[in-house]
């Protein structure tokens, strides 16, 4: 039996103090590592919630930051599109002022042009007029010049004509020389 004592009963009481002695630490333990696990779930809760708080706090702020600049882009938006209206107004009354300028001006430039066009005419038709007028006087000095020259040459012809008949006529013949004296 003792052998038996020595390889049965101790190593069984040993082996059941082995086993049961971590099982009662275990217990304890267990109940130790429960309220540590809760301190620590509590821990980790309180610190979700303040990183919840924190986040919401920080995506309301995010919120709010894309609303004002959402309104303020808006704001921009609406400042470009009323200074483009007002440009686009304001380019409109000035080529309207532009064309009521240049129309004047266009018409008051159109009566000069006729008004010249009129006095053009009116030379042109004062040197017409001059130019007949001259031509019809240099015609006039041109038949007086061959009247004249008709004329001299008719007075010519009839000095001529009146020279033959002289020549012809009997009393205008010179007497006959008178007879020479004899001759001694």
């Amino acid at each position: 039996m003792k052998n038996l004592y020595l390889y049965v009963i101790i190593p069984g009481i040993l082996f059941l103090a082995f086993v049961l002695t971590p099982g009662v630490g275990y217990v304890s333990a267990q109940k130790d590592m429960a309220a540590k696990e809760e301190t620590r779930q509590a821990a980790v809760k309180a610190k979700q919630d303040a990183e919840d708080a924190r986040r919401r706090a920080i995506e309301a702020k995010a919120a709010e930051d894309a609303k004002q600049r959402q309104l303020e882009r808006e704001q921009k938006e609406r400042e470009k599109a009323d200074k483009k209206a007002r440009d686009y107004s304001d380019a409109i009354q000035k080529l309207n002022d532009d064309i009521a300028l240049y129309s004047g001006e266009a018409d008051k430039l159109a009566l000069d042009a006729s008004n010249l066009e009129l006095q053009l005419n009116t030379l042109r038709n004062n040197k017409e007029a001059a130019n007949r007028a001259a031509f019809d006087l240099s015609k006039q000095v041109e038949f007086a010049k061959v009247n004249r020259r008709n004329a001299e040459l008719e007075i010519q012809r009839m000095v001529d004509i009146v020279a033959q008949r002289l020549n012809a006529s009997p009393l205008s013949a010179p007497p006959p020389p008178p007879p020479a004296a004899p001759a001694k």
